[in-house]
């Protein structure tokens, strides 16, 4: 199964909405497409929704640890609405729960972003 990626806008928020599996193949064209949002398009709230994301390996969660420094380096946030999938699982058993803002459904990922 292939990734899709898909990016809107809701206000001033950035919602990067994934689907499928983001692996080693498919996680340097999602970490291109948020170094673009943050360093030309100027994003500084940005939502990435994992909630149809089946699978997530190492490079995955690399691409939005790196996101997520970009971010705060400009004063920014990222919220990530977890998987629905067992894929959910990856953020804490790396531990990655505790550094990253998760919810779980986009709503609420958006109302936070907008506080």
């Amino acid at each position: 199964m292939d990734s899709v990626t898909s990016i809107e806008t809701v206000g001033d928020v950035y919602v990067v909405t994934l689907r499928g599996e983001i692996d080693a193949f498919t996680a340097p064209s999602l970490r291109d497409d948020l170094r673009h949002l943050v360093e030309h398009t100027g994003a500084l709230s940005v939502v990435v929704d994992l909630e149809a994301v089946a699978f997530l390996d190492s490079s995955a969660l690399g691409a939005l640890v790196g996101v997520l420094r970009r971010l705060r380096e400009r004063d920014g946030q990222l919220l990530i609405v977890q998987p629905r999938t067992a894929a959910g699982r990856i953020f804490e058993l790396t531990g990655l729960d505790a550094v990253l803002d998760l919810y779980s459904d986009r709503a609420a990922a958006i109302s936070a972003a907008n506080d």
